[in-house]
Formats: structure tokens, sequence, C-alpha cells
């Protein structure tokens, strides 16, 4: 008897260490859950987040972008108990890491990709504000990175390129057209704005890559000049699903500061020049966060709707968008009150 009940416990034994390594086991999925939130009207690491160099109202509520944290990822595996974990917590989602990642992409890749869309949102949320509040825009070419060594220190990054010798260039097209029909070694004037001062910079034009054509030795995107400087500054976030918050956030600021009513609001949904709002991913995981932050208002783009309807966190009210303007009027009419106020369609 004593034989067996020693064979019994030492069995035991052995299951629960055979359990508990195979918990640790890495497998190739990968965890979203909850991430932070962000108040766009106030401030990141002690710095308010959208700085605007005009004058500004002191806004009511609050903004919240909102964001998911991963686990896992290209070339990362995750150990068997976070799959579990995810599997059993309603606002998390485990995902084949395969659906998401290729086998070629690296982690570094994956991070300037996002941060690339991060700045894109920023600049595209700055266009689709100022639009919104009908300020003057002037197109021209963004200088996101200076390559070329011998323009290092005549030309900056978010410096405009709006022209060369004196013909207006309005995006990135224009200006590689330019520069196409030159060779390398050729000089050429950039017009250009950085704030609220114009420059001439000569620029040398570089051989191409590969045979390609002469190039200045800068990374550009399409912009427009502002008629003054906002500055958003938001630390480790990555990809494009700011995009609306941020635009909300120089609207309540740049007008009386009473969009949210004082309500704590957040906000999801990429955005382009146009103001059009665009569907993002996470948007389960957005929730939760947001409702744990104490958001009472969830703004998603309507094609999130069906998504966002199988997992609505008790106590959050979920509005539709597709456009800054559909946003910026349903927090209007929630403000006063109304009714008519749009939701996400059942089924």
């Amino acid at each position: 008897m004593r034989r067996q009940a020693t064979t019994l416990l030492v069995s035991a034994l052995l299951a629960f260490v055979l359990a508990l390594v195979a918990t640790q086991l890495p497998v190739p999925y990968v965890r979203d859950v909850p991430g932070p939130v962000t108040d766009t009207l106030g401030s990141d690491r002690g710095k308010p987040l959208i700085t605007i160099a005009h004058p500004t109202a002191a806004p009511e509520g609050r903004i919240f972008l909102v964001t998911v944290s991963e686990f896992g990822g290209p070339r990362r595996n995750i150990s068997s108990l976070d799959v579990l974990l995810g599997w059993w917590n309603r606002s998390d989602a485990v995902i084949p890491r395969r659906l998401i990642y290729s086998d070629t992409q690296t982690p570094a890749q994956v991070n300037q990709q996002g941060t690339q869309q991060m700045m894109s949102s920023e600049e595209t949320a700055k266009i689709a504000a100022l639009r919104y509040l009908r300020y003057p825009l002037t197109p021209g070419v963004d200088v996101a990175s200076v390559n070329a060594a011998a323009l290092k220190g005549k030309l900056m990054t978010d410096d405009i390129i709006v022209g060369v010798d004196g013909v207006a260039v309005a995006n990135r097209d224009a200006l590689l057209k330019v520069t196409a029909a030159h060779k390398a070694g050729d000089q050429l004037t950039l017009n250009v704005v950085r704030g609220t001062t114009t420059l001439a910079v000569p620029v040398t034009l570089n051989p191409g890559q590969g045979g390609g054509g002469p190039t200045i030795g800068v990374g550009v995107f399409d912009t427009y000049t502002e008629p003054f400087a906002i500055d958003i500054k938001l630390a480790n976030v990555v990809g494009p699903s700011a995009g609306t918050a941020f635009a909300l956030g120089i609207i309540d600021k740049l007008s009386d500061g009473t969009l949210t009513g004082g309500r704590t609001i957040a906000v999801t949904g990429t955005i382009d020049e146009n103001g059009i709002v665009g569907a993002i991913g996470g948007v389960v995981q957005k929730m939760a966060g947001a409702r744990r932050a104490g958001a009472t208002v969830f703004l998603l783009p309507k094609d999130n709707c069906a998504e966002a309807l199988t997992a609505v966190p008790r106590g959050l009210r979920i509005v539709p968008l597709t456009t800054l303007v559909s946003a910026v009027d349903a927090l209007k009419a929630i403000r006063a009150g109304s009714t008519n106020v749009p939701t996400c369609p059942a089924g």
C-alpha cells in the first residue's frame, strides 16, 4: 500500500512538472492585449502631446487614443501559458504568427514600418484638422529624412519643399518628375519652407541606386505647409490608427475646448488628408483598454462595427465614423444630449 502511494505521489509530481514545462514551451503565436491609452489633450511623459504655436483653448474633457500591446511578433514566439491566458481573457486575441508576419520579416523592419505609419498619421491628422477648420494650406513635399551627407545642415526633417528653381511642386511625383529631367551632378535650387521662413537651398543631384534616375538624397512624403507649427510628440507607439484622435485633439484645442462636453471619450481610426476615417485592427482590445481608463464613449471606424459588437464593454457607448466631419458632429450631438447619434448596426 505504501509503495502504491509513493508511486501515485511521484507520478503526480512528474505530471505537474511536465505540465509546468509544457506551459513554458515556445509556440508561434501572437497575443494582443489592451494597451496603454493617452490623452491627446493632455501630456505624454510630462510634455504636452499636441503643441500648437497659436492661441488655443483649455479643453474640458479628454480624448483618448487607444493602443494594443503585442506579445510575440516576427521571429518571436510566446509561451504556451501566454496562449492559454489569451484564450481565457475575453479582451485578448491569440493569432497564429504566420497570419500576421512572414518568415522573412524582422522586428526592426516591422518597427520601422510602424514608425513611418505613425509619422504619416500625425501629418495627415494635422492637414485634416486644419482643412476642417478652414485654414489656408499650400501643397508641398515634407522632408522625412536627409540621407545625402552633403545636405546635412542644409535641409532638416520637416522642411517642406514647395518648388524647384522657382517652379512649384505640389507633391512627391512632381518633385520626381523634375529630378528625372536632369542628370547626376546637375545643380538645382530647392524652394523650402521651414516653419514660417522661406529658404533657397542649392543641391547637387546624386546618382540613383541600381541605375535609377538622379536623386536629391532625401526621403519625402506629400504634405502641406501649415499656417502655424503643430507638434505631436508620442513615444513608444507605432502604426496609423491614432490619426483620428490626433485630428480631434487639434480641432478641440483650436476651437473653444468644449468638443467633448467634459466627457472622457476614446477614439480610433486612421485618417487621410481629406478627413476620411479608415478601419483599424485590434478594436476589441482597444475598447477594453478605453473602458478600463474611464472612457464612456468610443468612436470607431464604421467598418469595424461588426467586430466591435461582439465584445462591447459594459458602460461604453460605441459610435461609428466615416469622416472627421461625422466625428465632430457626433461629439456635438452627444454634448447637446441629442438622441440622434449614430450607432453600429446590429447583425
